[in-house]
């Protein structure tokens, strides 16, 4: 790694990477059931000349003392206080010994790193495989090319029934309301309760609730327990379970999709407030200019080793187990691992390297998406992987969220922050959760530009949520985002255990790096120096007084360091090792040759300013490398270059600019044209011609095409409209969203067939109603097949229904011509040929309602807007 000694080019550690048993703190290796820390250890320039010494000993192990007997003895020797033998980290001798090796010359370990290193504080490093492999990864070549549909589908298939009555359920107040109902039900007598909770569970369409009102009926099935009882099992773990899974086809999911919901369960009971920190401990020791050392404990008492035992996660992981025990009896949930005890935490330790990242830019650049949906995915994964943010943070983020951008006080402003407030897609865990996330800092350059380029984009549309389509009045869902990382992952990696979570790990412990301005950021990192200084100052703005181990906690979004310690920064003991490494040690030549073997002769050919004549002393840190070169293997950790990555990506980007197939839309950008046909349509008649140019400009279009676009909105429309209005809904909006970029691939890819289609609307279109009608000639039957042909590849077939006098009819006209099966029939008395329409699922809320069923399909209206759109889309001749 580059080196901090200006008369070195380079610079070495040794690194030995120890796995450390642990019965409650650490992470699960092969499916065992024991708990593992790894501890990173850089040994200094003294502990290399006892390596050095050793090297070709052989060593009888049963004659090596346990460290702890090791520090009692000398503690002895030495008339120091030794009180608990089994924790030798709080004997006097490791404090005097700290405190003194933080006074050497050169010694950079700060306060919080020396507790790690006394192992006051848990935190663990990548697990031995990884770490080797880090920077490393074999990428797959020729991987499958990645299609925009598989994005939505590819994991998870939400149920029709849960994706209807998700439109009707408020996201944050959905889970807090079924909670109270049946606690307010616990309240009444046993059979009471099962009543009323029978009824719940019977009316509630979600899976996740289903799975958990089961479970509460289990319960009050066993005499034994109290209904109180109950409800506290209920309130420990209800409301966090229905959030963390709400819209999700639970039936589907995998043990590892349970693992990590259950993992953000636990983490959620001993977040911020919940415990008292380590790192605020004071010492008469400590260094006085470090922010983290003389802070007071947050309540200002004194610190118990029990407020670390965790003993409230004893309990969360009971319910968890028992309930995990019910959904695998009664809903065939596959079988999760549980390995905590009483006060076990454990730790999914993973890191995805700049090489991986690099490769999946790439595989997203070299794709067929479209420009823009590429562009939304380079995004998405950017923010993921340099902020760290939770994945509902980020399908939270609202345009409005974004500050420090546009034109503001007379001047263009271009460094995007972004402030994370709670919102109906984003629950924040706690107060200290909100905070600003520096974006213009974190991202790349050509990252930044995309991310500029989308706000504006959005803004522009007057869209909502950052990434949107549509109206963009929700966020794209969740499964979007989950399913893109798997799928790239999966298509570009061997084998990996990686998450959406992990980049999490991932960002804080790579920002770990740069903020202590230690050389690993360099070949761990695709940061250079110039962007790391960057980063340091807009992360330690608001937290100067504090140090820097409280301005990242802050960026993650907890109140102290340790929770980010314990579960998210991978790379603490790399990082103290290196700092208490940089200390200048120096030995007397003769103790130095009598440990080592190596003379004075040696000593000077190495460096001639290793030894000092005046003094007798050899300074260590000018044999560094000779000590290296004879005690370490040859081989090199972290050895990628992210350059070549990072120019493939920009050329690419370029390419993609230039190779813009054509399209018979007038203008190529769909949800462009929607905006500017709403922004005219708000427009006064007599005074829409003369704004078009200043609208056209302001949404990107050219004049000519705006000018083409308008003028056939008005041959079709005979009123003032210009546009209808969109169906309504989550679920409306995902079909429009599909039907829109299957209408633009078509518009490439077969013409013809789309102009067909358009043709058959526009014979048949009718203002006043949502449906069109075919005759019972061959001709018409020809041009019924044609119709749906296209319709079910724009729209699935599940939205289709066909009408007719009898169902019967239907099935044979379906039969006959060679239909897709899933398109639905239906009967409409007295009705002469066919009705075609598309159709959504809905409820009989009232008596007035002629509705035969109280569940029927009624038009959506999704047919009009879209053949209507496509009418002023396509251009004549």
């Amino acid at each position: 790694m580059p080196a901090t000694d200006e008369k070195s080019r380079v610079e070495y550690l040794v690194i030995i990477p120890l796995r450390v048993r642990d019965d409650n703190y650490g992470t699960t290796l092969d499916d065992s059931e024991s708990l593992h820390r790894f501890v990173d250890y850089v040994p200094d320039d003294m502990s290399l000349c006892f390596l050095y010494a050793l090297k070709d000993k052989e060593l009888n192990t049963a004659k090596i003392k346990p460290f702890n007997t090791i520090i009692s003895d000398i503690s002895k020797t030495l008339k120091l206080t030794n009180k608990d033998i089994d924790r030798p980290q709080h004997s006097l001798l490791i404090k005097y010994a700290n405190y003194h090796w933080r006074q050497l010359e050169g010694s950079l370990i700060d306060g919080a790193l020396s507790v790690v290193k006394k192992g006051d504080i848990k935190t663990t490093g990548l697990p031995t495989d990884k770490l080797i492999h880090y920077n490393r990864e074999l990428i797959k070549p020729s991987p499958e090319p990645l299609e925009w549909s598989e994005l939505f589908d590819a994991s998870y298939q939400l149920s029709e029934k849960a994706q209807e009555k998700s439109n009707t359920i408020a996201y944050p107040s959905f889970s807090k309301n079924v909670i109270k109902e049946v606690q307010e039900a616990l309240r009444l007598t046993r059979n009471d309760a099962i009543s009323t909770i029978t009824i719940l569970k019977t009316d509630a369409s979600q899976p996740n609730a289903q799975r958990l009102l089961s479970w509460v009926l289990a319960l009050l099935a066993d005499t034994s327990i109290r209904l109180n009882t109950i409800s506290k099992y209920v309130g420990c773990i209800g409301r966090d379970w229905l959030m963390l899974t709400m819209d999700e086809d639970i039936d589907q999911w995998e043990g590892n999709d349970f693992e990590e919901v259950y993992e953000q369960i636990i983490q959620s009971k001993v977040k911020d407030g919940r415990k008292l920190s380590v790192l605020c401990k004071s010492s008469e020791f400590d260094d006085t200019s470090s922010g983290i050392d003389n802070d007071k404990n947050v309540t200002g008492q004194a610190l118990s080793h029990l407020d670390r035992l965790k003993d409230s996660q004893k309990f969360t992981y009971g319910r968890l187990k028992a309930f995990h025990d019910h959904q695998s009896m009664h809903f065939d949930a596959p079988y999760v691992y549980f390995p905590w005890g009483s006060n076990r935490q454990v730790v999914k330790a993973e890191m995805v390297s700049p090489r991986v990242y690099h490769a999946m830019k790439d595989y997203i650049q070299s794709s067929e998406l479209a420009i823009e949906q590429k562009q939304l995915c380079l995004i998405v994964l950017a923010l993921a992987y340099r902020t760290g943010m939770r994945i509902n943070e980020i399908i939270g983020i609202k345009v409005n969220d974004i500050a420090d951008i546009g034109f503001i006080n007379g001047q263009v402003i271009e460094a995007p922050k972004i402030i994370l407030k709670p919102n109906r897609y984003r629950r924040l865990k706690s107060s200290s959760a909100k905070r600003v996330i520096p974006i213009d800092s974190l991202f790349k350059r050509d990252e930044l530009q995309q991310f500029i380029a989308l706000y504006y984009q959005q803004k522009r549309l007057k869209r909502r949520y950052l990434f949107s389509q549509g109206s963009g009045d929700q966020p794209l869902p969740s499964v979007f985002f989950s399913n893109m990382m798997k799928i790239i992952w999966d298509r570009l990696l061997i084998t990996h255990h990686f998450t959406f979570h992990s980049f999490r790990h991932t960002a804080i412990s790579q920002l770990a790096l740069v903020l202590s301005d230690s050389p690993l950021k360099q070949v761990m990192t695709d940061y250079d120096i110039a962007h790391g200084d960057a980063i340091v100052e807009a992360i330690l703005a608001n937290n100067k007084e504090k140090g820097m181990w409280f301005g990242l906690a802050s960026l993650a979004g907890h109140l102290t360091p340790d929770t980010t310690f314990e579960h998210y920064i991978h790379t603490a003991h790399l990082l103290s090792g290196w700092q208490m490494s940089q200390a200048k040690l120096a030995m007397p030549i003769t103790v130095f040759e009598m440990v080592t073997g190596i003379g004075y002769q040696t000593v000077n050919r190495q460096d001639s300013r290793a030894y000092n004549a005046s003094t007798k002393q050899v300074h260590l840190d000018k044999m560094h490398g000779f000590l290296i070169g004879k005690v370490a293997s040859k081989e090199s950790l972290f050895s990628y270059n992210s350059t070549s990555a990072n120019t493939a990506c920009q050329q690419n980007t370029q390419k993609d600019a230039v190779d813009t197939q054509p399209s018979i839309f007038i203008h190529p950008k769909l949800y462009d044209v929607i905006a500017l046909l709403e922004e005219l349509q708000n427009i006064n008649i007599d005074k829409r011609a003369e704004r078009l140019p200043e609208v056209a400009l302001r949404h990107g279009i050219a004049i000519h095409e705006a000018r083409q676009i308008y003028d056939k909105a008005c041959q079709v429309f005979t009123d003032n409209r210009l546009l209808l209005s969109a169906p309504t809904g989550h679920k409306n909006q995902e079909i429009l969203v599909k039907s829109l970029d299957r209408a633009y691939q078509m518009s490439i890819d077969e013409p013809a067939r789309l102009k067909l289609f358009v043709k058959i609307f526009t014979g048949k279109q009718n203002l006043s109603t949502s449906s069109i009608h075919f005759g019972i000639k061959e001709a018409q039957s020809e041009m019924l097949q044609n119709f749906m042909t296209v319709g079910c590849q724009l729209i699935d077939a599940s939205h289709w229904q066909i009408r007719a006098h009898s169902e019967q009819a239907v099935r044979n006209i379906k039969k006959e011509l060679g239909l897709d099966s899933a398109i639905r029939v239906g009967a409409r008395e007295n009705f002469h040929g066919y009705e075609v329409r598309v159709v959504q699922k809905k409820h009989k809320r009232s008596d007035k309602n002629l509705a035969s069923t109280d569940d029927y399909y009624a038009s959506s209206g999704m047919l009009k807007y879209l053949g209507y759109l496509l009418i002023i889309l396509i251009l004549v001749g």
